[in-house]
């Protein structure tokens, strides 16, 4: 057993994504979409963790310099790490365009476009691309603060015919975020071409420069990446959303961790840039290729069909919910787990649709995390305010990279009558909870769900998720009491069966470890099963290094960060899954002296989630649903497609296990498939 650093841990999850790109057993569509995400994914890394980094270093050399080596030789390898990787995406890539031209769909650049091309090029720019576009000069004196985090810009070096006179310097912002990144040229046959926005631009600066009396130009592609660290706890005076949004604006000027620059670029033009992005630190300079921002990936347009993306897949109708009633009338008779994408998110929505105008319904309360731009649960809680509900909404104003959003959605949500419960100064609130009370014959009834993935039917289409609804009325009680704990900015609150952060979670499941430990020792079976996306938490890992030696068999399947490495041979198996979907969802099981136990929420085993946020995980009852559970944590210790085995996290290596091809989320689908079906004919 080792423990590695929960950065280079989350670096070899990102690698995984590579694997995904460079397999030619998945979809070339899907290969280019994981380059994408890979990227997308490192850009955020460089905002949030890199940045932490930086901030450690810093810390340390003014408050304990005998830390400092130690936090400059993570970033070394952080850096190093991410510079061997960046040498495979390039060859990936070429790959990946090399297997499009086979099926004749060509990248050109400006200086590769036929005849007919260029008068496609010249309108598209003119008529569309022009209008928008603004240049900025470039001195040393110029303040670049204000540009954009995350943005690509072309620096342009500009020339007059006589080349005794000094040059001048421009910068145009790529309008990525108006158009696609990749334009289709005019079709030619059974020949298709696409260019790059920026190529289209670096085609007409003649267009934009000329009438200057400049008559060379050559651009550069430019991206800065800026610490995205906010500072939300200032101003006592403003409203908790005004601190937000200020926050949100400062963002955008937040310290340099990354700036990327065309390796052909000159040497004149780069020293003007870092004076003006103020960079002082020469580890945030990257010398990059041509293009940058290749995030853009993940919306390349498919010209090929639908042969080259994964098949859809049908949702499976769930056994337990009748159509001819209420889906509330259902969950009253029997427990329902729902497991995305397999089963339809549209149940959520439908019975929250349902509550909206069912008599018997007199209140609904939610928490909101993440939502889906056009969000359908929005639509849903106003219109059961607009029927008279009572209609109670948290929205956390700190998920990071959604605080803007969910300020508009909060406006919104007040402008309809519902009440919006206050963010938490200093807490986040990451549980996935909807409660419904009805009345029923002059009874109080609860219906409670308690979900590990957000209420977004955008992302429940492609990440894996479970959801519990429950007429439980216990636990129906205690999701209430998360709410008054919400409500009441945090007073201490016991609860009879949710192990709730940052209350318990901690204690709760030290106590489930401690029961497994104990019972190992005397010679009983003792196992533990975890489903998550990250442990990271420093003591949990000894804890779990203790059950081990004790002889409690572990199996971790942790999708991104896992900072235990272990093997069989010492009773732990840690293995990653990367797939099709996005591995979301969280299980928790317990031997417990053969009377299993099994827990789902929104908890990783992470400091975060241990002590810094509000979290619930529920118990699942229900014997049926318990099997549900354990096949899934079963499948995935099984795989041989898409399971990466921990212990040898420095290759990623697939595990090889004996036997035919087994791949979680094809069997997931087909296990769902059969008991739903089993159950209904």
């Amino acid at each position: 057993m080792k423990i590695i650093d929960r950065e280079i841990s989350w670096l070899h999850f990102n690698s995984r994504l590579l694997q995904e790109a460079a397999d030619k057993d998945v979809p070339l569509m899907e290969r280019i979409k994981f380059l994408g995400i890979y990227s997308n994914n490192l850009d955020e890394f460089y905002r949030v963790r890199v940045a932490s980094t930086h901030r450690l270093i810093d810390f340390n050399k003014k408050n304990y310099p005998a830390k400092v080596a130690e936090s400059e030789k993570l970033y070394s390898e952080i850096k190093d790490y991410i510079a061997c990787r960046q040498k495979e995406f390039n060859q990936i890539k070429d790959e990946i365009f090399k297997e499009f031209e086979k099926h004749h769909v060509y990248m050109r650049d400006e200086k590769e476009l036929n005849e007919e091309q260029v008068i496609f090029v010249k309108n598209f720019f003119k008529e569309k691309i022009l209008p928008g576009l603004f240049t900025v000069r470039l001195t040393r004196n110029a303040d670049l603060s204000s540009l954009n985090d995350g943005t690509i810009y072309l620096a342009i070096v500009l020339q007059k015919p006589d080349k005794n006179k000094k040059k001048d310097y421009a910068l145009i912002r790529i309008p990525a975020d108006e158009f696609s990144r990749f334009i289709v040229l005019p079709k030619k046959g059974s020949y298709q071409s696409i260019i790059m926005l920026d190529d289209i631009i670096r085609f007409c600066l003649k267009d934009i420069f000329s009438v200057f009396g400049y008559a060379r130009y050559d651009a550069y592609t430019i991206k800065i990446t800026r610490d995205a660290e906010i500072d939300m706890y200032g101003n006592v005076s403003k409203s908790f959303i005004d601190i937000v949004a200020e926050s949100i604006k400062k963002r955008q000027t937040g310290a340099p961790v990354r700036f990327i620059y065309d390796s052909c670029m000159p040497a004149d033009l780069i020293d003007i840039l870092i004076h003006c992005f103020k960079i002082k630190n020469k580890d945030h300079i990257t010398k990059g290729a041509r293009y940058h921002n290749s995030k853009d990936y993940m919306s390349f347009p498919n010209l090929l069909g639908e042969k080259f993306v994964y098949p859809a897949i049908s949702p499976i109708p769930h056994r337990d919910i009748n159509k001819d009633f209420t889906i509330l009338s259902s969950i009253k008779k029997k427990d329902i787990l729902l497991h995305y994408p397999y089963n339809s998110f549209n149940y959520i929505l439908n019975m929250l649709r349902e509550a909206s105008v069912d008599p018997k319904v007199k209140s609904i309360k939610i928490t909101l995390y993440r939502l889906a731009d056009d969000s359908k649960i929005i639509n849903a809680l106003i219109n059961a305010a607009n029927n008279g509900k009572r209609v109670t909404a948290f929205l956390e104003l700190k998920a990071r990279f959604n605080e803007e959003h969910n300020i508009y959605w909060t406006n919104k949500l007040e402008e309809a009558g519902v009440t919006i419960i206050k963010t938490i100064s200093g807490i986040k609130v990451h549980s996935k909870l909807i409660l419904i009370h009805t009345k029923e014959k002059k009874e109080n009834i609860y219906y409670s769900v308690i979900s590990t993935g957000n209420f977004n039917e955008r992302t429940a289409k492609v990440y894996s998720d479970i959801s519990l609804l429950t007429a439980n009325q216990e636990i129906g009680i205690d999701v209430g009491k998360v709410f008054y704990l919400i409500e009441s900015a945090y007073r201490i609150i016991n609860f009879d069966h949710l192990i709730v952060s940052p209350l318990y979670t901690r204690t709760r499941l030290m106590t489930l470890i401690n029961n497994e430990i104990k019972n190992a020792s005397k010679g009983r079976k003792a196992w533990i099963d975890l489903k998550l996306n990250s442990l990271t938490d420093s003591v949990f890992v000894e804890k779990l290094k203790e059950a081990a030696k004790a002889g409690v068999k572990i199996r971790i399947s942790s999708r991104a960060s896992c900072c235990l490495i272990g093997n069989e041979n010492e009773n732990i198996t840690t293995i990653g899954i990367v797939d099709r979907f996005l591995e979301h969802a969280r299980i928790f099981a317990f031997c417990n002296s053969n009377k299993p136990l099994y827990f789902i929420g929104s908890s990783d085993i992470m400091i975060r989630n241990l002590d810094l946020r509000i979290e619930v995980t529920t118990p699942v009852y229900d014997k049926n649903l318990q099997k549900e559970l354990q096949y899934i944590l079963d499948v995935q210790f099984k795989d041989n497609v898409s399971a990466r085995d921990w212990n040898s996290e420095e290759k990623n290596n697939i595990r090889n296990m004996p036997g035919k091809k087994v791949r979680t989320q094809e069997e997931i689908y087909k296990y769902l498939k059969k008991i739903n079906k089993k159950s209904s004919d």
